[in-house]
């Protein structure tokens, strides 16, 4: 079987458990090549990862039908399918289906206008609130729609001791101290602000405790402000930069906190439950689909400071066997989250409309 996965973008956020996800498929045998914008990190992985790429940039991806150089781009590499991630390569691909006569998958990560998803054969949704948010309010032929969850790569994040005391060495973290982190980009929908309420509610009454919020964005500025109006600018650590590889700040922290107020999927959660951190999240999907309160993790309510320090206090105060119980249940979770998992339930859906083109 041949697939050619069309992007329409030169970087993702996400391209490390995407490229892992087109080498586990390798590993089953689909012979693959990838149709991305020229530019950016996205054909360098994939390349690296040994992945033919081709490269190609639509005149306007709001306009597919001023594209019909896509067709060319598709008959290069004669596959059975095309895999679309993004609104715009589904838009695409489906606006030149009937012309190449090559079935069409399109992956969504978040909510988008079924317009753009016109001529697809079968959809997947990475999460299963989104297959049904799809197909409930956009009316998709939710029978059309698999869920298979965006993977992480385990064997990546995994955190060992030594790795650990190097990781809290370079960033100066005291042996006695613990080290709570969040990861993401700062915009509000992330709810670092609810996260620096809840930590400075904590601080009131420990003094043992610092803060990492690693990303970069917009509100880095008044994430700022408001650490130092609630006194514990001193005890948060953010850094300077867009920081390329997190698991260093992963394997130096202590809990792991993801406060966002929505999501469409977070592969920010698993590497930090492969990290083997314990976690409190809120309680939003898709992370009620990953995370089990008080079996896998705890959860919180999403905008509310108060919930999330009651939720960190009874995390930090449980003792070390209730804790690595936790984080037992949550390395067994991420089992079904692995780049090899993802690749077989992809597989079995390309199966799935080979069988009806056939």
């Amino acid at each position: 079987m041949k697939v050619l996965h069309y992007v329409d973008c030169a970087s993702l956020s996400w391209a490390v458990p995407y490229v892992a996800h087109m080498k586990a498929l390798a590993s089953l045998g689909v012979q693959q090549a990838l149709l991305c914008r020229p530019g950016g990190e996205l054909s360098r992985l994939a390349q690296e990862g040994g992945i033919p790429v081709q490269t190609w940039g639509p005149l306007v991806a709001a306009v597919p039908l001023l594209s019909p150089s896509f067709i060319q781009m598709v008959r290069n590499f004669s596959p059975d399918i095309v895999h679309t991630r993004l609104l715009s390569a589904a838009g695409i691909a489906g606006a030149w289906r009937s012309r190449l006569g090559v079935p069409v998958v399109a992956t969504f990560d978040k909510p988008g206008k079924a317009k753009y998803y016109k001529n697809i054969d079968r959809y997947i949704s990475c999460a299963d609130w989104l297959k049904h948010y799809m197909a409930g309010h956009e009316g998709l032929p939710a029978e059309k729609i698999d869920v298979v969850h965006n993977p992480v790569d385990t064997a990546r994040f995994a955190r060992s001791e030594e790795g650990r005391k190097e990781a809290r060495t370079r960033l100066h973290i005291a042996d006695n101290e613990v080290l709570l982190a969040g990861t993401g980009i700062y915009i509000p929908r992330k709810g670092f602000d609810v996260l620096i309420r809840a930590f400075a509610g904590l601080c009131a009454e420990r003094d043992d405790l610092r803060l990492a919020l690693v990303g970069d964005g917009e509100q880095r500025g008044a994430y700022l402000k408001l650490a130092e109006e609630l006194g514990v600018r001193n005890r948060l650590l953010m850094p300077e930069h867009f920081v390329e590889d997190v698991r260093p700040w992963l394997w130096a922290s202590d809990i792991f906190v993801m406060p966002s107020r929505e999501e469409g999927f977070s592969i920010a959660l698993l590497e930090a439950l492969a990290a083997g951190l314990p976690t409190v999240a809120s309680d939003i999907a898709p992370f009620t689909e990953i995370i089990r309160d008080g079996e896998n993790g705890l959860i919180a309510k999403h905008g509310e400071a108060e919930d999330f320090s009651r939720a960190l206090g009874r995390l930090l105060n449980m003792d070390e066997n209730q804790r690595e119980r936790l984080v037992q249940n949550a390395l067994k979770t991420i089992e079904d989250f692995t780049p090899e998992a993802a690749a077989r339930q992809t597989l079995a859906v390309y199966r799935t409309v080979s069988a009806k083109v056939l």
